[in-house]
């Protein structure tokens, strides 16, 4: 769908967006004893011996201030008690369409001045103070500047990613309302056995959206391929009477992305009562979130609950305690049970524990866990548990393990892959609001 860059509803949140960006810019400049800002949007990139750049993704610091995806060359100056001013490349060219003019709601809060080449960029930079750092690539302005991507602007930045305006969360909303639709194509689409690439396109089709305008590459994962955890091919062909569908897929909505999994089983009467298993518990899990709350121990916690899962489709031999005291849950749930979720997918910031850097590791048993600080007001973070039947690590489970599992169960499920329940949840002071499901629940089909 396209995006209305004049809705009126965005105006005043965006407004107060902007003061709080700022505010953070300004700490991070204290922080690195710098005057002001630039935020470059990046440069096209070319491959060796070739004139067709490769698609071009915006530098997250740059749509955060200004709701733009298609400005390479352009730059963002931001100094404390100014406006923001964006430097708008906007080339003459005949061979590519120029970026559109700028227009909507934002540019009532943005200065902006236009360039038509590089040279002109960089020479709109000349007024800038001596003690001006950059994010991103200056290119042919580099020498400008006394820090590119200095450590300590970009640590209170991403601190601060964590907590969202209430613009951000406008904009996410959107974005799981436009992904609702090309889920619902898809997994319509599935029950007539369409191949993956199809899958694809009727998504894309019912989102509004080219591929590149996803947040990230589609996952469209039919049987066994839905055990591959970022599975990033799509077969042509249509299977014959397929049985799972793991659709890992989310939208854009002014640069800010969903990020939403469902899983679609037919002709698999037991594996249909474990994904039934695997939803209520991801139910479970968005219902314990709270301001407050350790992810780490929601992340433990989600383990307690797969053993219960296992031992109750009797895939495993042993009680659910010992199944999770002995690790057996990490060979079926391999990856951690969400991330935060912005301006990128795996948004900034996860693992960190305070604007000035200090990280918090997740724990050696959980190394792929994303986020891993206390969870506050402000967070829109996933949660993502599933169960997957992959090959690799079930040949090299420990042998104590292999005795816990029950083989002709799994030999039973192999073919069906694995299955991941992923929804977008906001934290706020007195609870959570479900992103995703009051998007399933708003979007007709």
């Amino acid at each position: 769908m396209p995006v209305a860059m004049d809705d009126d509803y965005l105006r005043l949140p965006y407004s107060a967006h902007l003061d709080t960006m700022l505010h953070r810019v300004e700490q991070a400049l204290g922080a690195a004893k710098l005057d002001a800002l630039c935020v470059f949007a990046g440069p096209e990139r070319f491959p060796a011996r070739d004139d067709l750049p490769y698609p071009f993704r915006i530098e997250p610091y740059f749509k955060a201030f200004v709701p733009l995806v298609d400005a390479a060359g352009s730059v963002l100056t931001l100094a404390p008690g100014r406006r923001p001013r964006l430097i708008y490349l906007q080339p003459d060219d005949y061979w590519y369409a120029p970026p559109q003019d700028p227009e909507g709601f934002w540019t009532d809060f943005v200065d902006v001045r236009i360039a038509r080449d590089e040279a002109e960029v960089v020479s709109l930079l000349r007024d800038l103070p001596p003690r001006t750092g950059a994010i991103g690539e200056p290119g042919a302005a580099a020498d400008r500047f006394a820090s590119i991507d200095d450590p300590a602007v970009l640590r209170v930045l991403d601190f601060h990613r964590a907590y969202k305006t209430s613009y951000e969360v406008a904009c996410l909303e959107r974005a799981s309302a436009i992904a609702v639709r090309g889920h619902r194509a898809a997994a319509a689409a599935f029950a007539a056995d369409t191949s993956e690439f199809d899958l694809h396109q009727r998504y894309c089709n019912a989102a509004g959206q080219r591929e590149i305008e996803l947040p990230y590459n589609a996952i469209i994962a039919v049987d066994r391929h839905a055990a591959v955890l970022h599975y990033q091919r799509l077969d042509r062909r249509a299977p014959e009477r397929a049985s799972t569908l793991l659709i890992d897929a989310g939208a854009s909505f002014l640069g800010y992305g969903s990020d939403i999994t469902r899983t679609t089983v037919r002709h698999a009467a037991e594996f249909a009562a474990l994904r039934d298993s695997i939803n209520a518990m991801q139910q479970t899990l968005c219902r314990e979130l709270r301001a407050g709350i350790d992810f780490v121990a929601l992340h433990e916690r989600a383990h307690e609950l797969l053993a219960s899962v296992l031992v109750e489709h009797g895939i495993v031999r042993c009680g659910a305690d010992e199944a999770f005291e002995h690790g057996v849950t990490r060979t079926f749930l391999p990856h951690g049970l969400g991330h935060l979720l912005g301006l990128q997918v795996h948004d900034a910031g996860g693992r960190q524990i305070s604007p000035d850097g200090e990280e918090r590791p997740p724990p050696p048993e959980h190394p792929f866990l994303r986020l891993t600080r206390i969870v506050e007001p402000g967070f829109v973070v996933t949660i993502e548990p599933g169960v997957y039947f992959i090959p690799a690590l079930l040949r090299t489970m420990a042998a104590p393990n292999r005795a816990r599992v029950d083989w002709d169960a799994v030999e039973r499920l192999l073919p069906y892959g694995g299955i991941r329940i992923e929804d977008d949840v906001l934290v706020e002071r007195t609870g959570v609001r479900n992103l995703t499901r009051d998007a399933f629940a708003a979007v007709q089909p």
